[in-house]
């Protein structure tokens, strides 16, 4: 029962707020642009942060919509992703048992199904590291979450990207939190000095320079 308490405390925060909920009229964004700037995109985030707060309704509304979404558009990644990620909301909110396991098991396949079937896509791999990040040590997908962090770095590195740069930054200040949750400073002072370059006003390199104080040599 104890570690079941564990995982319903655990946050799955993305930490990227956007815009209140809106109907979009667009269709996800195409391969040239930020995939989080679209409408639809920013609708699904928006819902998601609701849902990570402990909204169990809003975790079932973000299910329903995601699974009628990704039934109508089996290509879009990113949709497949958030889907993995609502189902392992929705393990946190469900009772201690099969369900629960259920859920857990569906939403990290759903979100490896996402990444594996476009590994080069940024936007899917970012969702799988942020959650991955999130989950309880014992799920055993913190390494997971940094190899994704370590990959979507390089692709940045490459140029390889069609990313603003406040994609960018959340990027490097996540994978420099990974770093850090697995001892590896360096790293995470290397991810978050080379995140500020994005940004030096935004409130995610505030946080940056927080985490940076607190960094131990």
């Amino acid at each position: 029962m104890q570690i079941w308490h564990r995982f319903l405390a655990a946050c799955l925060s993305l930490g990227m707020p956007l815009t209140a909920l809106a109907e979009p009229a667009a269709t996800p964004a195409g391969p040239a642009s930020d995939p989080f700037d679209s409408p639809l995109i920013q609708e699904i985030q928006a819902l998601h942060t609701v849902a990570e707060s402990g909204d169990k309704d809003a975790t079932k509304n973000l299910v329903s919509r995601l699974e009628t979404l990704s039934a109508a558009h089996p290509a879009d990644q990113l949709i497949r992703a958030y889907l993995g990620s609502a189902y392992t909301l929705a393990s946190r909110d469900a009772m201690p048992g099969p369900k629960k396991f259920e859920y857990l098991k569906t939403g990290l396949k759903t979100m490896d199904a996402a990444v594996d079937a476009d590994p080069t896509a940024v936007a899917p791999r970012f969702i799988r590291a942020v959650n991955n990040f999130h989950l309880p040590a014992f799920i055993h997908r913190r390494d997971n979450a940094r190899a994704d962090f370590e990959t979507l770095l390089s692709q940045i590195d490459s140029g390889a990207t069609q990313l603003n740069p406040a994609t960018c930054q959340a990027i490097h200040y996540y994978a420099g939190l990974a770093f850090k949750q697995l001892r590896r400073p360096s790293e995470a002072r290397d991810a978050w000095q080379r995140g500020l370059q994005f940004d030096l006003t935004s409130v995610l390199a505030e946080k940056i320079n927080a985490e940076l104080k607190k960094l131990k040599t």
